[in-house]
């Protein structure tokens, strides 16, 4: 019945990839042994590599997923500040509504808003995450991964098969204390098990100053406040239960996820009245989720993909008047959404796949005004190797209904060429659109209430370099892009983190280019590297001519790491240049350039592990989203231990 239902056409370059370096340039400290099961399908063929990742001890001494991402290239994470603050991925100026969410390629949905909020995201039990520019370039995977802009993928680690007691303990500044227990099980040859139970405590208050100057016809006017933030603290509960099955040429797994929090909405910080109050707006989330897929290998040349999920997630929210804080009201919405894929890979010649994909996606969203929609995605796809070049063409189809009704078709084709083992060229041409959410039609303050779905072009162009020489490692990366973005949705706050202003801009473009490059020294007990990072993006909005909304014209990250005999040592830098609120661009709409720098101190003996994580060492106080101060100089400290 499946294999009926997916259609299909791809071209992948079977055949070998070029030779790497035996030892990849590290972007952070060395990751553990690799303890995968050799049952397991992990092997992957893809046209084009991820344009970031994130892995081994990155991950485990970051606090969430927002935080393990937050040098990537081309992004801007936006911050909310504070443990209860809103954690959101912007890649290449196009918002975080283009950017889908992969957990084990099952997507992590949020039709009410498409707000996914990473600080939720634990790392603790994944093995890697991966960002793709255009869509991830594999032979076998859902039709919903072939539409996005770009996609962030969350994989998750492979219990070793033994059983393992994972302990942690997480705390320091704004009163937090986060700990954590895990399980891990093997049961014979061919199933293992996770159980994690988690939980974060924190009052989330710490000092800031704000200013705020300007030219206004009565003169030159301003202020300069000391303050504390308040309203940012957070009560979750997070539980997690895997089951893994590793047949003879296949793999399949069942993953259950259970949040539930409660937390301060710090609002915006400006000049007012003593008798209108900062925001006391409270929250309310329990979230569960259920997923599941397998992956079979159908003989030698077919192989088969079933996914699934079910997600519930409810939540209240206390909206208190600033105006005249006795006046509140309680917002309640209930989001259910279920989702079902199927997919198929034939190796049709020894240079040529073929694969299609179909997926089914119903949400609901029980509220004031009760929501609708239902979503079918169809995918064709091919891949094609020939000498040192291979090629991916793809054409994903959406139909929705419901809450508007939309169709879309998505082309993509990604090309690559490999001339040496050390070089690697590649291009990319796609379109992709994003839906309005149910917020951005129904639940918003203010909104233009025929908006229009964005649809956008993207073009890109790519080449890196990788070289060994004995102990030292280089690598280097260029890609240069361009997005046109046509009706865009721009969602700015209005006075709630929770309601915004939803409008739409009628074309953007947007030109860009990422350049990276990484040198490391590795002789076994020493360890010295180093990683920079710099991103320019001119996004001009067509009828102001102006930069849009909060992306600055250039950033950069630099980070310097050693390690010795079980100490390390790393220092993380991150800039931005001014932004906007909006794209009139006007002084009084101008956010000031900012510069952090954080000092990470760790020490590992057999299986205890001790971090320190010195944030904002300059104490640089600075904001990511207007009139939100973010932290200054503040310490946290962690402690792993495993038996």
């Amino acid at each position: 019945m499946i294999a009926r239902l997916l259609i299909s056409v791809c071209l992948l370059l079977p055949g070998t990839h070029p030779p790497v370096a035996a030892r990849p340039v590290p972007d952070t400290l060395p990751s553990p042994p690799d303890t995968l099961s050799p049952a397991a399908v992990s092997a992957r063929r893809q046209i084009s590599p991820p344009t970031e990742s994130a892995t081994g001890e990155k991950l485990q001494r970051a606090l969430n997923v927002s935080d393990a991402i937050r040098d990537f290239s081309g992004i801007q994470l936006r911050d909310y500040g504070g443990a209860g603050g809103l954690k959101t991925i912007n890649v290449r100026s196009l918002g975080s509504a283009h950017t889908a969410i992969f957990l084990d390629g099952v997507p992590i949905d949020n039709a009410q808003n498409m707000q996914v909020d990473l600080g939720r995201l634990a790392t603790s039990s994944l093995e890697r995450i991966d960002l793709y520019q255009g869509q991830r370039s594999e032979l076998l995977q859902s039709a919903r991964e072939y539409g996005s802009a770009s996609s962030l993928h969350l994989k998750s680690a492979m219990p070793s098969g033994k059983r393992l007691v994972k302990l942690h303990l997480h705390g320091g500044a704004f009163g937090t204390v986060a700990p954590e227990a895990g399980w891990e099980q093997g049961w014979g040859a061919r199933l293992r098990s996770r159980i994690q139970v988690a939980a974060s405590l924190s009052h989330g208050r710490y000092p800031f100053r704000i200013k705020d100057f300007r030219n206004t016809p009565d003169g030159y006017v301003g202020y300069d406040t000391l303050m504390t933030r308040e309203n940012g603290d957070l009560k979750a509960f997070r539980t997690l239960a895997q089951l893994f099955y590793l047949p003879e040429g296949g793999q399949y797994q069942l993953s259950v996820n259970w949040y539930d929090s409660e937390r301060g909405i710090p609002g915006p910080v400006y000049k007012q009245a003593d008798k209108y109050p900062l925001s006391t707006d409270r929250q309310e989330d329990r979230n569960l989720s259920v997923q599941a897929s397998g992956e079979q290998r159908l003989g030698e040349k077919v192989q088969l993909l079933l996914s699934g999920k079910y997600a519930r997630d409810y939540l209240s929210y206390l909206d208190v008047s600033e105006l005249d804080p006795t006046v509140m009201a309680t917002w309640k919405y209930l989001q259910q959404s279920a989702y079902l894929s199927g997919a198929l890979d034939w190796e049709a010649a020894s240079w040529l796949h073929v694969s299609g994909a179909v997926d089914g996606l119903l949400e609901t969203l029980e509220a004031q005004v009760p929501a609708r929609r239902r979503t079918l995605f169809a995918a064709l796809a091919g891949s094609l190797f020939k000498g040192p070049w291979r090629a991916s063409l793809s054409l994903q189809y959406q139909l929705s209904s419901g809450a508007g009704n939309y169709s879309f078709l998505s082309p993509a084709l990604l090309l690559n060429w490999h001339p040496a083992p050390e070089w690697e060229f590649g291009g990319l041409v796609k379109r992709s659109c994003r839906l309005p959410s149910f917020n951005d039609l129904y639940y918003t303050n203010v909104t233009v209430r025929g908006l229009e779905p964005e649809s956008v072009w993207q073009a890109a162009a790519r080449w890196s370099w990788k070289k060994q020489i004995g102990p030292w490692q280089f690598n280097a990366r260029e890609e240069l892009y361009y997005n046109w973005v046509e009706n865009k949705l721009v969602a700015v706050p209005n006075g709630s983190l929770f309601r915004w202003s939803m409008y739409n801009i009628g074309g953007v473009h947007i030109f860009g280019d990422e350049i990276s490059a990484r040198a490391a020294y590795d002789i076994g007990r020493w360890m010295a590297g180093a990683t920079a990072r710099y991103s320019y993006q001119l996004a001009r909005d067509t009828e102001t001519g102006g930069q849009i909304p909060y992306i600055p014209l250039h950033s950069a990250s630099l980070n310097l790491v050693g390690a010795w005999n079980g100490f390390s040592l790393e220092v993380q830098g991150f800039l931005s240049g001014e932004r906007f609120t909006s794209s009139t661009n006007r002084a009084d709409f101008r956010i000031a350039p900012w510069s952090t720098w954080d000092i990470l101190l760790g020490w590992e003996r057999n299986s205890l592990k001790l971090g320190v994580q010195l944030k904002n060492i300059l104490d640089e106080q600075y904001q990511i989203i207007k009139q939100y101060p973010m932290p200054g100089f503040h310490v946290l400290a962690s402690l792993d231990y495993s038996f």
